[in-house]
């Protein structure tokens, strides 16, 4: 909802006046969910994140996304 409210053009949805050139942008260079949610859609980039912080020597092992949270945080619900 909040992604279609971001394309309407009549009344913007935010105070920013180049609101309508910052989702088209947006849109362009990420994709139409810019703001993906869970583990799954964001786990090529967080496994790109974690070789890179590896192969800089930042973590003295190459972590698995899964490692950066805790384990109830990967288990979906729904109530």
């Amino acid at each position: 909802m909040a992604y279609e409210e971001l394309r309407v053009t009549a009344s913007l949805a935010t105070m920013l006046p180049w609101q309508t050139t910052a989702v088209e942008e947006a849109v362009r260079e990420m994709g139409p969910d810019w703001w993906s949610y869970g583990l799954q859609d964001n786990r090529a980039t967080l496994d790109t994140f974690l070789r890179y912080h590896n192969e800089q020597g930042l973590s003295p092992i190459r972590l698995t996304p899964e490692a950066l949270f805790a384990p109830e945080t990967l288990q979906s619900f729904k109530i």
